[in-house]
């Protein structure tokens, strides 16, 4: 992508950090460095490639560490989000675009403006291995694209549009970027999926176990993100098995308020329609508790919430109902799947790839009823300047 061409690239704003206590600076080419001072946004000089700046937080503003002068302002900017070839430096990581800094009640909050293209140049590969094929790098690429686009605003109120986490997509700066992965953003440059003339909200996991949930399970009862098939055998989760003793069981229980004495067997109580788990009830010897399917998920540290669970006494058996002359000593859990299963299986993306599917048609298999198509600019400007 040349300077042209990011100039006309839509920017996103990606949150780096909210609470930083000191940071440093650095970048790859000679670069501009900008503070906000009281008279307003005024040039401080050029950061040299072979310098790093040091920034403190300070009582709610920036400090500066420049030749043995301490100076603080209430902002900072590094580098230009349309400059070809250079990187900026935060800490050690290298990212494209520039820096901006501003100080808070909680500390520096650093937010990464960059181009849409560019930002997916590193989200791609780290979300889906860049060894894998294009056309399934082409709909992570699509996938991507569509998310951020849907998930203008989650973070407004801080200054960003995004996180750099899986809180909204995994963006580890240049060094998570490939040949292939970045050729799958070029080859797909703009495009996303619609519904209803809006972006969808396009989620994507590592594999399903065979079936993808429906969103109308789950948070998210959408027309497109109905329960389709998967093709995801391959996947080292596509099946799995865990098991937990009775003392890790009473400890994982208890972060989720529940104490039910020693537990006797765990039975679901109801099923999406998928086959994950909705409801699971606890058996103890001292009460009984329903639990939601998801938040025992994380409380147990499972791969998904489509699995079966069986209590193993102190013989080896599987014990066939609860019982308090007998409590189990085992807990062992067989599943499938990684992931909460909406939306794009990843592995299933890869196999339909191998299978000779292009892109567009594997993005119709998990986001039925959507239209594949340019991203409207207009439309993206009025989200990004509400």
């Amino acid at each position: 992508m040349n300077s042209a061409q990011a100039r006309e690239d839509l920017p996103i704003r990606v949150g780096l950090s909210d609470s930083a206590r000191q940071v440093t600076l650095r970048v790859s080419t000679g670069t501009p460095v900008e503070v906000l001072a009281p008279i307003g946004w005024q040039r401080l000089g050029q950061l040299s490639a072979n310098t790093t700046l040091q920034v403190n937080y300070s009582q709610g503003q920036l400090k500066l560490n420049i030749q043995s002068d301490q100076q603080v302002y209430k902002g900072l900017r590094l580098g230009q989000t349309d400059q070809e070839g250079t990187l900026v430096g935060l800490n050690n990581t290298w990212y494209r675009g520039s820096l901006n800094l501003t100080p808070t009640a909680r500390g520096i909050t650093v937010v990464n403006e960059v181009p849409l293209e560019q930002y997916l140049y590193s989200v791609v590969p780290s979300e889906m291995p860049s060894s894998w094929p294009l056309e399934a790098l082409k709909s992570q690429a699509v996938a991507a694209r569509t998310y951020a686009i849907s998930s203008l605003g989650s973070y407004r109120s801080k200054g960003y549009d995004v996180v750099a986490t899986t809180a909204s997509q995994v963006y580890l700066g240049v060094k998570s970027e490939s040949n292939l992965s970045t050729q799958a953003v070029t080859q797909t440059n703009g495009e996303i999926l619609t519904h209803a003339g809006k972006a969808i909200h396009a989620y994507f996991h590592s594999c399903s176990g065979g079936q993808t949930e429906s969103g109308a399970d789950l948070w998210a009862p959408f027309a497109y993100l109905k329960s389709v098939a998967d093709y995801d055998q391959a996947s080292p989760k596509h099946v799995w098995h865990t098991e937990m003793s009775q003392s890790e069981m009473k400890s994982k229980l208890a972060h989720l308020g529940v104490r039910v004495g020693d537990v006797l067997a765990l039975s679901t109580v109801k099923r999406t329609s998928s086959g994950r788990v909705k409801t699971l009830q606890i058996w103890g010897k001292e009460g009984q508790k329903l639990v939601d399917g998801a938040k025992a998920r994380v409380a147990f540290g499972l791969n998904s919430t489509f699995f079966n669970v069986g209590a193993i006494d102190a013989r080896g058996e599987l014990q066939k109902k609860p019982s308090p002359d007998s409590v189990p000593t085992t807990f062992q859990f067989a599943g499938r799947g990684w992931g909460h299963g909406l939306g794009m299986s990843q592995w299933g993306a890869r196999q339909l790839a191998l299978n000779g599917y292009a892109h567009r048609d594997i993005l119709n298999h998990y986001y039925p009823s959507t239209q594949l198509g340019p991203l409207n600019k207009a439309q993206f400007r009025m989200a990004y300047n509400p």
